[in-house]
């Protein structure tokens, strides 16, 4: 009588079962990964903007400005814009005014879902976010 060679249906199954459990955990944080990869580059192009809107002022005496296009589509994920009214962020809870002559506020809004919701910079330095159970440091770091 000859034993035979090679894997059992059992083994198989078993084998598949954790070959699919390590594809979808590689997936989810793959997707979370670029996430994050996104949602940094949004932060990038604020803070750039932000530091271009600085560098305007002193030529045109305001905030009020039309953005340049590779300001606004730096990133593709998020469409960066100055405010033209207040926004009040879920955290922290406060007001981002206006963009005026003064004073800027800078928002990158996802075009896609967001957890965190638009990511808010002014020109005080202040950062805020727009989702409603998302916390800066969670979405600013």
């Amino acid at each position: 009588m000859k034993l035979g060679k090679g894997f059992t249906v059992i083994e198989l199954v078993v084998a598949v079962t954790i070959v699919c459990l390590l594809v979808a955990v590689a997936v989810a944080s793959f997707q979370d990964h670029m996430i994050r990869k996104e949602r940094a580059l949004a932060r990038k192009a604020l803070i750039e903007t932000a530091e271009w809107l600085r560098m305007q002022r002193p030529g045109s005496g305001t905030y009020q400005v039309k953005l340049p296009v590779s300001q606004m589509s730096g990133n593709t994920a998020y469409r960066i814009e100055l405010l033209d009214q207040p926004v009040t962020a879920n955290d922290p809870k406060a007001e981002f005014p206006a963009t005026s002559a003064e004073v800027y506020s800078l928002q990158a809004v996802p075009l896609g879902d967001s957890a965190c919701g638009s990511l808010l910079l002014d020109s005080a330095g202040r950062t805020g976010v727009t989702g409603a159970d998302a916390k800066v440091t969670d979405c600013w770091r």
